[in-house]
């Protein structure tokens, strides 16, 4: 993960007044994978740059509990219960960042088979950055506009353009961050504050 902190760009009027948690989900079917780095260094210098109250939950990395989203009740009780746990972030994260390489020309099985699991509108009132990371730059657009339309059918806000990463960039990562996390964090946070759920007025006595 980095360790240069962005001076805040955003605005302080109006935050948020709920914790924001911003959670990481990565598709790569190889553990520890350089998407998964990438995509953590995405959510730290995001969270960083909005500031309190957004914190980062850990990351979850679908690959160490695959047999779950495969297999469903076939596998073992650790990967179900890994799975849920998955689930339950996931569906409450204010921000998401969901990560992974471009493969054979989309986005990967794994990612997709774990969005099928979750339920209808699981997504709605999140906001979603999708970052991918291909080797070639002819692909490196395939799998950002393939995510989005299963993301937004999922009821996700998705108002800002993906980190679109070549395996070049993952090199000097921060520096091809800083200018996106500046452009965009406003946005998502704007956006965030306006997916807050309206308390019921009190009726009157």
């Amino acid at each position: 993960m980095p360790s240069v902190a962005f001076e805040s760009q955003v605005a302080p009027e109006g935050p948020p007044v709920w914790p924001q948690s911003v959670v990481t989900v990565v598709g790569n079917p190889r553990a520890g994978s350089r998407t998964a780095a990438a995509a953590a260094s995405v959510a730290e210098l995001l969270a960083s740059e909005l500031g309190t109250p957004y914190r980062i939950d850990e990351l979850i990395d679908l690959v160490t509990f695959a047999p779950a989203i495969f297999q469903g009740d076939r596998a073992g009780d650790e990967d179900r219960a890994a799975l849920e746990s998955a689930v339950d972030l996931v569906s409450s994260a204010s921000v998401i960042v969901v990560a992974t390489p471009v493969y054979k020309g989309s986005y990967t099985g794994l990612l997709k088979s774990f969005l099928d699991v979750l339920r209808p509108a699981a997504l709605a009132g999140s906001v979603v950055v999708p970052v991918t990371v291909s080797a070639a730059p002819s692909h490196k657009l395939l799998a950002d506009q393939h995510l989005r339309p299963v993301l937004a059918e999922l009821g996700a806000s998705v108002p800002v353009p993906g980190v679109i990463l070549e395996e070049r960039d993952l090199e000097d990562l921060q520096v091809v961050l800083s200018g996106w996390i500046r452009d965009n964090a406003g946005i998502v946070q704007a956006t965030t504050i306006a997916l807050q759920p309206v308390a019921a007025p009190t009726p009157a006595r």
